[in-house]
Protein backbone atom coordinates (compact mmCIF):
# COMPACT_ATOMS: atom_id res chain seq x y z
CA UNK A 1 0.00 0.00 0.00
CA UNK A 2 1.45 3.36 -1.00
CA UNK A 3 -0.22 5.33 1.81
CA UNK A 4 -0.97 4.46 5.41
CA UNK A 5 -2.12 6.11 8.63
CA UNK A 6 -0.72 5.52 12.10
CA UNK A 7 -3.03 6.43 14.99
CA UNK A 8 -1.12 7.51 18.11
CA UNK A 9 -4.16 7.72 20.37
CA UNK A 10 -7.89 7.09 20.28
CA UNK A 11 -9.81 10.33 19.85
CA UNK A 12 -13.49 10.61 20.77
CA UNK A 13 -14.81 13.36 18.54
CA UNK A 14 -17.95 13.56 16.39
CA UNK A 15 -18.80 15.78 13.41
CA UNK A 16 -15.68 17.93 13.77
CA UNK A 17 -14.51 20.77 11.57
CA UNK A 18 -11.41 19.92 9.54
CA UNK A 19 -8.82 22.68 9.04
CA UNK A 20 -6.06 22.01 6.48
CA UNK A 21 -2.78 23.86 5.94
CA UNK A 22 -0.04 22.12 3.96
CA UNK A 23 3.26 23.84 3.09
CA UNK A 24 3.03 25.71 -0.20
CA UNK A 25 3.81 29.12 -1.69
CA UNK A 26 5.43 31.37 0.91
CA UNK A 27 4.62 28.77 3.59
CA UNK A 28 1.49 30.86 4.17
CA UNK A 29 -0.97 28.06 5.00
CA UNK A 30 1.60 26.01 6.95
CA UNK A 31 2.69 28.94 9.10
CA UNK A 32 -0.91 29.95 9.81
CA UNK A 33 -2.01 26.48 10.89
CA UNK A 34 1.14 25.76 12.91
CA UNK A 35 0.51 28.98 14.82
CA UNK A 36 -3.06 27.98 15.65
CA UNK A 37 -2.00 24.46 16.67
CA UNK A 38 0.71 25.85 18.94
CA UNK A 39 -1.46 28.49 20.59
CA UNK A 40 -4.40 26.24 21.41
CA UNK A 41 -2.08 23.36 22.37
CA UNK A 42 -3.75 20.92 19.99
CA UNK A 43 -2.67 17.28 20.49
CA UNK A 44 -1.24 15.09 17.74
CA UNK A 45 -3.22 11.88 17.33
CA UNK A 46 -2.18 10.46 13.94
CA UNK A 47 0.49 10.47 11.23
CA UNK A 48 0.18 9.65 7.54
CA UNK A 49 3.04 8.24 5.45
CA UNK A 50 3.15 7.93 1.67
CA UNK A 51 5.52 6.67 -1.02
CA UNK A 52 4.70 9.91 -2.88
CA UNK A 53 6.44 12.12 -0.33
CA UNK A 54 9.89 13.54 -1.25
CA UNK A 55 12.65 10.94 -0.98
CA UNK A 56 14.62 12.38 1.94
CA UNK A 57 14.39 12.85 5.69
CA UNK A 58 14.89 16.05 7.64
CA UNK A 59 17.81 16.05 10.09
CA UNK A 60 17.28 18.18 13.19
CA UNK A 61 20.05 20.22 14.85
CA UNK A 62 20.58 17.46 17.45
CA UNK A 63 21.07 14.82 14.74
CA UNK A 64 17.56 13.39 15.13
CA UNK A 65 15.86 12.15 11.95
CA UNK A 66 12.44 13.59 11.16
CA UNK A 67 10.50 11.66 8.49
CA UNK A 68 8.39 13.39 5.85
CA UNK A 69 4.79 12.92 6.99
CA UNK A 70 1.36 14.43 7.36
CA UNK A 71 0.31 15.10 10.94
CA UNK A 72 -3.19 15.23 12.43
CA UNK A 73 -3.99 17.20 15.59
CA UNK A 74 -7.20 17.75 17.50
CA UNK A 75 -8.66 20.19 20.02
CA UNK A 76 -12.29 20.44 21.10
CA UNK A 77 -14.37 19.98 17.94
CA UNK A 78 -11.55 20.57 15.44
CA UNK A 79 -9.13 18.36 13.54
CA UNK A 80 -6.06 20.05 12.06
CA UNK A 81 -4.11 18.57 9.14
CA UNK A 82 -0.62 19.73 8.17
CA UNK A 83 2.79 18.28 7.42
CA UNK A 84 6.40 19.06 6.59
CA UNK A 85 5.93 18.46 2.84
CA UNK A 86 3.37 17.66 0.18
CA UNK A 87 3.59 14.68 -2.19
CA UNK A 88 5.83 15.55 -5.13
CA UNK A 89 3.50 14.24 -7.86
CA UNK A 90 -0.07 15.24 -8.82
CA UNK A 91 -1.07 11.59 -8.38
CA UNK A 92 0.34 11.59 -4.86
CA UNK A 93 -1.44 14.82 -3.95
CA UNK A 94 -4.74 13.41 -5.20
CA UNK A 95 -4.20 10.14 -3.35
CA UNK A 96 -3.35 11.92 -0.08
CA UNK A 97 -6.32 14.29 -0.30
CA UNK A 98 -8.72 11.44 -1.12
CA UNK A 99 -7.29 9.30 1.68
CA UNK A 100 -7.59 12.06 4.31
CA UNK A 101 -11.21 12.84 3.46
CA UNK A 102 -12.26 9.19 3.17
CA UNK A 103 -10.48 8.04 6.33
CA UNK A 104 -11.60 10.91 8.55
CA UNK A 105 -15.13 10.96 7.18
CA UNK A 106 -15.47 7.23 7.87
CA UNK A 107 -14.11 7.55 11.40
CA UNK A 108 -15.34 10.95 12.59
CA UNK A 109 -18.05 12.17 10.16
CA UNK A 110 -16.46 15.51 9.18
CA UNK A 111 -19.08 18.28 9.09
CA UNK A 112 -17.10 21.11 7.42
CA UNK A 113 -13.69 21.64 5.83
CA UNK A 114 -11.57 24.81 5.79
CA UNK A 115 -8.38 24.67 3.71
CA UNK A 116 -5.84 27.50 3.57
CA UNK A 117 -3.54 28.58 0.75
CA UNK A 118 -1.67 31.53 -0.81
CA UNK A 119 -2.82 33.86 -3.59
CA UNK A 120 0.08 35.37 -5.54
CA UNK A 121 -0.20 39.07 -6.46
CA UNK A 122 2.33 41.51 -7.89
CA UNK A 123 1.48 44.11 -5.25
CA UNK A 124 -0.78 44.29 -2.24
CA UNK A 125 -2.21 46.90 0.11
CA UNK A 126 -1.06 47.38 3.71
CA UNK A 127 -3.05 44.35 4.85
CA UNK A 128 -3.27 41.24 2.62
CA UNK A 129 -6.73 40.50 1.26
CA UNK A 130 -8.23 37.06 1.78
CA UNK A 131 -10.10 35.33 -1.03
CA UNK A 132 -12.43 32.38 -0.91
CA UNK A 133 -13.28 29.38 -3.06
CA UNK A 134 -16.28 27.26 -2.05
CA UNK A 135 -18.05 24.04 -2.97
CA UNK A 136 -21.50 25.64 -2.55
CA UNK A 137 -22.61 29.19 -3.50
CA UNK A 138 -24.29 29.67 -0.10
CA UNK A 139 -20.89 29.36 1.55
CA UNK A 140 -19.63 32.42 -0.32
CA UNK A 141 -22.43 34.55 1.12
CA UNK A 142 -21.33 33.31 4.55
CA UNK A 143 -17.65 34.17 3.90
CA UNK A 144 -18.44 37.69 2.72
CA UNK A 145 -19.62 38.50 6.25
CA UNK A 146 -15.99 38.08 7.33
CA UNK A 147 -14.50 40.29 4.62
CA UNK A 148 -13.57 37.42 2.31
CA UNK A 149 -13.81 38.17 -1.44
CA UNK A 150 -14.59 35.52 -4.08
CA UNK A 151 -11.53 34.38 -6.01
CA UNK A 152 -12.20 35.53 -9.55
CA UNK A 153 -11.04 32.67 -11.78
CA UNK A 154 -7.70 30.87 -11.95
CA UNK A 155 -6.76 27.66 -10.19
CA UNK A 156 -5.37 26.37 -6.89
CA UNK A 157 -2.54 23.87 -7.10
CA UNK A 158 -1.50 21.31 -4.51
CA UNK A 159 -3.31 19.48 -1.74
CA UNK A 160 -4.68 22.69 -0.18
CA UNK A 161 -6.87 23.09 -3.26
CA UNK A 162 -7.33 19.49 -4.39
CA UNK A 163 -8.89 18.54 -1.06
CA UNK A 164 -12.02 20.49 -2.08
CA UNK A 165 -12.50 18.03 -4.95
CA UNK A 166 -12.89 15.08 -2.61
CA UNK A 167 -14.90 17.06 -0.08
CA UNK A 168 -17.42 17.94 -2.78
CA UNK A 169 -17.49 14.35 -4.02
CA UNK A 170 -18.44 13.17 -0.53
CA UNK A 171 -20.95 15.97 0.03
CA UNK A 172 -18.95 17.79 2.72
CA UNK A 173 -19.22 21.62 2.67
CA UNK A 174 -15.73 22.99 2.02
CA UNK A 175 -13.93 26.32 1.71
CA UNK A 176 -10.42 27.31 0.66
CA UNK A 177 -9.21 30.62 2.07
CA UNK A 178 -6.32 32.25 0.18
CA UNK A 179 -4.23 35.14 1.49
CA UNK A 180 -2.34 37.52 -0.79
CA UNK A 181 1.40 36.89 -0.99
CA UNK A 182 4.15 38.38 -3.13
CA UNK A 183 6.14 36.48 -5.77
CA UNK A 184 9.56 37.61 -4.50
CA UNK A 185 9.03 35.98 -1.09
CA UNK A 186 9.64 32.55 -2.66
CA UNK A 187 12.62 30.82 -1.11
CA UNK A 188 13.52 33.76 1.14
CA UNK A 189 10.89 34.06 3.86
CA UNK A 190 7.72 32.54 5.20
CA UNK A 191 5.16 35.25 4.45
CA UNK A 192 4.09 35.83 8.03
CA UNK A 193 1.94 38.82 7.15
CA UNK A 194 -0.14 36.73 4.72
CA UNK A 195 -0.35 33.95 7.33
CA UNK A 196 -1.55 36.43 9.95
CA UNK A 197 -4.43 37.49 7.68
CA UNK A 198 -5.48 33.84 7.36
CA UNK A 199 -5.31 33.28 11.11
CA UNK A 200 -7.50 36.33 11.73
CA UNK A 201 -10.16 35.18 9.28
CA UNK A 202 -10.23 31.48 10.20
CA UNK A 203 -10.40 32.19 13.93
CA UNK A 204 -13.19 34.73 13.41
CA UNK A 205 -15.20 32.24 11.35
CA UNK A 206 -14.70 29.26 13.64
CA UNK A 207 -14.72 31.06 16.98
CA UNK A 208 -11.26 29.75 17.94
CA UNK A 209 -9.76 32.07 20.56
CA UNK A 210 -5.99 32.59 20.44
CA UNK A 211 -3.38 35.16 21.43
CA UNK A 212 -2.29 37.04 18.29
CA UNK A 213 0.62 38.91 19.91
CA UNK A 214 3.43 36.69 18.63
CA UNK A 215 2.27 36.54 15.03
CA UNK A 216 1.69 40.29 14.98
CA UNK A 217 5.28 40.86 16.09
CA UNK A 218 6.59 38.36 13.56
CA UNK A 219 4.53 40.02 10.82
CA UNK A 220 6.17 43.36 11.65
CA UNK A 221 9.58 41.71 11.48
CA UNK A 222 8.68 40.16 8.14
CA UNK A 223 7.76 43.57 6.73
CA UNK A 224 11.11 45.01 7.81
CA UNK A 225 13.05 42.06 6.36
CA UNK A 226 11.06 42.19 3.12
CA UNK A 227 11.64 45.94 2.78
CA UNK A 228 15.40 45.43 3.20
CA UNK A 229 15.35 42.64 0.65
CA UNK A 230 13.53 44.81 -1.88
CA UNK A 231 15.91 47.72 -1.26
CA UNK A 232 18.93 45.44 -1.76
CA UNK A 233 17.38 44.01 -4.92
CA UNK A 234 16.67 47.48 -6.32
CA UNK A 235 20.23 48.61 -5.50
CA UNK A 236 21.65 45.56 -7.28
CA UNK A 237 19.50 46.19 -10.35
CA UNK A 238 20.55 49.86 -10.40
CA UNK A 239 24.25 48.95 -10.13
CA UNK A 240 23.95 46.39 -12.94
CA UNK A 241 22.25 48.96 -15.18
CA UNK A 242 25.00 51.50 -14.46
CA UNK A 243 27.64 48.90 -15.38
CA UNK A 244 25.88 48.15 -18.66
CA UNK A 245 25.54 51.88 -19.38
CA UNK A 246 29.29 52.42 -18.78
CA UNK A 247 30.10 49.48 -21.08
CA UNK A 248 27.99 51.06 -23.80
CA UNK A 249 29.78 54.39 -23.39
CA UNK A 250 33.19 52.68 -23.59
CA UNK A 251 32.14 50.96 -26.82
CA UNK A 252 30.98 54.26 -28.37
CA UNK A 253 34.29 55.94 -27.63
Amino acid sequence: MSIRIKFLKDVKIENPYLIVGFPGIGYVAKFALDYIIEKIKAEKFAEIYSYSFPSFIIVKSNGLAEPIRTELFYSNNFIFVTGNAQPITPEGQHELSDFIISELMKKYKISMIYAMAAYVVEGRSEEPKVYGVVTDPMLMDFLKKYGVSPMNGGSISGANGIILTYAKEMGIPAVCLLSETLPYTYGYYADVKAAKALVEVITSITGIKIDMTDIEEKAKGFEIALRKFKEAEETTIKEEREKEWKKDLTYLW
